[in-house]
């Protein structure tokens, strides 16, 4: 047995964070200081866009970038229903209709060859979310965006390390949205960060989180704005962050690489496949057990037994949430038509959602706690 519980989430912090944090208290700048834009500078050159905006969470990194939006109340935005619910009601706070369509049955991803059937004269973008650090087919999506001048959101909360042909995500679309969440591969505790090659919406985000203030600041308004700033505090954690980020990134490959391994041997249980040309994140490893006998639930609490701590994940979809179930009550039906989203069926989506669970891939996990997580793999499924 192993020392300890191994965790799912373990956020990768030492002195490095402590002390740029006690820097910024120190300075009494606690709002947007010298962290916070050192931050945007090193990540707009790991996403290799012309612009990365901090902000406080991923949530509204992800309602910015609809604020910023061509889209209006009414318009449809095509997306996932396999993922975290802040991806859809994002698109929800703007008085835009969420439109689902279902996922490819191999990389948990948004299904190109689903998106045309879907548009209709209402549809004015597409929502990717690149799941659990595994880009969505881009190319695929942008060449649809660009036929039917459609905009594209990329939700790119959980794809710190995701590329497609080397290409690191997060300008593949008219923008993205990254989260900086205390779960995720780059933390700041509460962060996000969004990041576009377009110089007008890049001025327009930054005016959106600052009260619609111009960008030299001060009491001029000039647009209807929110409070979205990240506190220095948090940019000075996600700043440290960035120093390491490469060999974060490399620990989770390892430990990922090394289940797949293990796991292309035992007959009956699968994991999310990497299409080629992409490189995953790593954010979240997850076993699918669509064709196995043991279910997420009864494996959790195998995994559990043997100190490995394990969990299912958005195994209730999006449309199958409350708060889609209940659409009419939502403010803005008052003057939107919603579809009824108790009527849709997406099979694909609905089959993994159910039949998968995560296993910790976290980069505090040593060589013999990770090869202790595999054996149990097997001890559990073979």
């Amino acid at each position: 047995m192993i020392g300890r519980n191994i965790p799912f989430v373990d956020p990768s912090i030492d002195s490095s964070e402590a002390q740029a944090v006690n820097e910024v208290i120190k300075s009494k700048n606690l709002v947007e200081g010298k962290y916070a834009r050192s931050f945007e500078d090193k990540f707009k050159k790991l996403a290799s866009v012309n612009h990365a905006i901090a902000c406080n969470n991923g949530t509204t990194a992800l309602h910015l970038a609809m604020e910023a939006s061509p889209i209006k109340p009414g318009d449809e935005v095509i997306t996932t229903p396999f993922t975290f619910i802040a991806t859809s009601n994002s698109i929800l706070f703007t008085g835009a209709v969420p439109k689902f369509i279902d996922i490819d049955t191999n990389s948990w991803n948004l299904d190109p060859e689903l998106i045309e059937a879907a548009i209709t004269d209402k549809t004015k973008a597409i929502m990717p979310v690149h799941i659990y650090g595994l880009a969505a087919d881009m190319k695929a999506i942008r060449d649809i965006a660009e036929d039917r001048d459609l905009f594209i959101i990329e939700d790119a909360a959980q794809a710190h390390g995701a590329k497609i042909d080397g290409q690191h995500v997060g300008g593949f679309g008219d923008i993205a949205a990254f989260s900086l969440y205390v779960t995720k591969n780059l933390i700041a505790g509460e962060g996000g960060v969004v990041t576009t090659n377009d110089d007008d919406l890049a001025e327009k985000i930054i005016s959106l989180k600052n009260h619609g203030r111009t960008l030299q600041g001060g009491y001029k308004h000039v647009r209807v704005g929110y409070n979205f700033r990240l506190a220095d505090v948090c940019a000075a954690i996600a700043d440290a962050q960035m120093d390491k980020i490469e060999d974060l990134l490399k620990i989770r490959d390892r430990n990922a690489k090394y289940y797949r391994k293990i796991i292309d041997e035992i007959p009956n249980i699968d994991y999310q496949h990497i299409p080629n040309g992409m490189t995953h994140g790593n954010y979240i490893f997850a076993i699918d057990t669509r064709n196995h006998k043991i279910k997420p639930t009864e494996a959790v609490e195998k995994f559990k037994e043997k100190n490995v701590l394990t969990r299912p994940i958005y195994s209730t979809l999006s449309y199958q949430q409350e708060n889609f179930k209940n659409i009419q009550s939502w403010r803005w039906a008052d003057y939107v038509k919603f579809p009824d989203y108790n009527k849709v069926k997406l099979p694909i989506s609905e089959d993994i959602a159910i039949n998968h669970f995560e296993v910790p891939v976290v980069p505090s996990l040593t060589i013999e706690e990770m090869e202790y997580v595999g054996q149990s793999i097997i001890d559990i499924f073979q």
